[in-house]
């Protein structure tokens, strides 16, 4: 239940003769100051935390007694809020680690990629020779040692 709602129980017996006594009482504590006991029915009225426990109702006739508990748990309704404001947070952090992830794992593919490439390009500019000629001129450096000399009209 939360906090500031009304408590109404209700001791619903069956007997043969019908029970003479019912009587409400709390485990451990008395029952709080605004119960109010009417016949078979127990109100608590503007619960707080300090009404938590274990109430019992207790009936007897002539040919015996019975029993029943109810269990009491009254909580702040603010204290639930706060809780479920927090699950936002954690979402916004399990994206934010799946995209540090994501960007590492593509930093690897691409170091990896660039170590297993074969040869490297070298245009005539960088390649050290003198300009001449209308066709520019590179040279495809292969893994095997030998250079070999390509012309590209541009």
């Amino acid at each position: 239940m939360r906090e500031g709602d009304t408590l109404v129980l209700t001791c619903a017996v069956n007997g043969n003769p019908p029970p003479t006594r019912i009587n409400w009482s709390r485990a451990n504590d008395s029952l709080p100051e605004r119960a109010v006991i009417e016949g078979d029915t127990l109100t608590i009225p503007s619960l707080s935390m300090l009404d938590n426990g274990t109430y019992a109702c207790q009936v007897e006739n002539k040919h015996g007694r019975s029993s029943d508990q109810y269990v009491l748990v009254v909580y702040d309704p603010g204290a639930i809020v706060e809780a479920q404001t927090s699950v936002p947070y954690a979402i916004v952090g399990g994206i934010l680690a799946l995209l540090v992830f994501l960007v590492i794992c593509v930093l690897i593919v691409m170091v990896w990629c660039s170590i297993r490439q074969k040869g490297s390009y070298l245009t005539h500019e960088a390649s050290g020779l003198d300009e001449h000629g209308e066709a520019r001129e590179a040279f495809l450096n292969g893994g095997d040692g030998h250079k070999r000399k390509e012309e590209f009209f541009i």
